[in-house]
């Protein structure tokens, strides 16, 4: 019988020895202990003594209670459903149907189907221009929303970007107590930036009020698993807990949870001499990557997360795209490309002679290109707001008359939309989508798939 399953081809790609510069954060680089155990050996539902995901008093709450102290949060919640089923829970939390919400404007798509639940009407706050590329959440910005808008229930921004950028949540928490507003913060990138001074300052740390990381982009867990870290007194507690238990499975998985705990657990017990030795390796590979004639690699510090590695290529005549063909070729799976630039994701768990490997073939790539004029650098364009995401839905015939976005679209990854139901496709949309798709990407949303004369 031919075997064509997509378990066999899983472990085709693991035998072709691809090397991942891609979440998950374990790297398939784990203990054997752990790469020997079956998963159906631990898959068990809730039977006496196992506790209850979703009414913990046992072996489940004691694991959520390490893993708060880990973090310093006053409580922390596992997630099996990745970080998508905290943030649709916290926006719940925090707001009432057809409330305000402040939001910033380059979050995961997963939040706009929060808005679009709760029938929110956003205020946009947008990240600062990093030379192309989506910076950080000025906290004056907030706070100015905040005053124009008294009836805003809740701040949501996403700190660190997919680049790495890192909003001051310090200064953006204390700007949104004073006005008696939580924060939320999708820190689904930055699980790690709590265990080393080299990384930006955690959100936990910094004030925020729910937190939410996604532990298996960085750490030692399987995909899928994440955490809800909450703190102080503005957030419903009861609230939350009931919006937890709705967008998360009645049937958590044992197999998830057991690996959320065990990645709490190595690091309290190994993380300071780790990613002490992540560290050093980090900044050995910045340096050898600073030499690089066409290509360039963005610095780390001053508010960006080392972890992540952006290999520009806007100076060296070649498109993101391009790049992360070449480096697939080259045996290593970037995460992401964009227009001008590609994303390498690390972590602690790397092999040792992974970066080595990685400065050799980004070293040959750039002796290979001729270089050329800069090219003109690519931001996300600012739809035009018409009417709300919830509107737009019922008024699709008025949407499609006047050029209005019914559906988000977006490349995956980041899963940042470009736009969003009821913003307007202007011309400068259209074309920044053009781009895209001649470049190679695949652009998501059922406006671009099935009606191709709007743009």
């Amino acid at each position: 019988m031919r075997d064509d399953t997509l378990y066999k081809k899983l472990c085709e790609h693991y035998e072709n020895g691809a090397y991942p510069f891609h979440m998950p954060g374990h790297k398939r680089n784990i203990p054997k202990e752990l790469f020997s155990i079956n998963p159906y050996k631990i898959d068990i539902t809730e039977i006496d003594g196992f506790d209850d995901l979703h009414h913990p008093e046992g072996c489940i709450k004691q694991a959520q209670e390490r893993a708060a102290k880990l973090y310093g949060a006053d409580e922390t919640y596992f997630l099996i459903n990745g970080c998508t089923g905290g943030i649709l829970a916290a926006v719940r939390a925090c707001t009432q149907t057809g409330g305000r919400i402040l939001l910033a404007r380059n979050s995961h798509k997963s939040v706009y189907n929060a808005v679009l639940i709760n029938q929110l009407r956003p205020v946009y706050v947008w990240p600062e221009d990093k030379d192309g590329l989506a910076g950080e959440i000025s906290a004056s910005e907030v706070r100015k929303a905040l005053e124009e808008n008294r009836d805003i229930s809740c701040v949501f921004i996403t700190s660190p970007t997919y680049e790495g950028y890192v909003s001051d949540i310090k200064a953006i928490s204390e700007a949104a107590h004073e006005y008696g507003v939580p924060v939320i913060v999708d820190e689904a990138h930055g699980a790690h930036m709590k265990f080393h001074g080299i990384f930006p300052e955690s959100a936990v740390e910094a004030g925020a009020d729910i937190v939410i990381n996604g532990i298996h982009k960085t750490l030692p867990s399987l995909t899928q698993t994440a955490l809800l870290h909450v703190q102080g007194n503005l957030v419903d507690r009861k609230k939350l807990g009931q919006s937890l238990s709705i967008f998360q499975s009645s049937s958590p998985s044992y197999v998830l949870m057991a690996a959320i705990d065990y990645a709490m657990t190595y690091i309290c017990h190994e993380g300071v001499q780790l990613y002490n030795h992540y560290s050093e390796r980090l900044k050995i590979l910045y340096d050898k990557l600073a030499g690089l004639d066409n290509l360039y690699v963005l610095p780390y510090g001053s508010g960006r997360d080392a972890s992540k590695i952006v290999v520009c290529t806007d100076r060296a005549g070649i498109s993101g795209h391009e790049l992360y063909d070449m480096l697939v070729n080259a045996g290593i799976m970037p995460e992401m490309s964009s227009l001008y630039h590609v994303v390498l994701m690390t972590s602690a768990w790397d092999n040792e002679d992974a970066y080595e490997g990685l400065v050799k073939i980004l070293c040959d790539i750039d002796a290979g290109l001729a270089g050329g004029a800069s090219c003109e650098k690519y931001t996300y364009p600012k739809a035009e707001y018409v009417m709300p995401m919830s509107e737009a839905e019922r008024a699709k015939e008025k949407c499609a008359a006047e050029s209005i976005a019914t559906e988000m679209i977006y490349i995956y990854p980041p899963g940042i939309p470009i736009v969003v139901p009821g913003e307007r496709i202007t011309e400068e949309v259209r074309a920044f989508i053009n781009e895209l798709k001649d470049k190679g990407y695949k652009v998501m949303g059922e406006t671009v798939q099935q009606e191709d004369s709007i743009l």
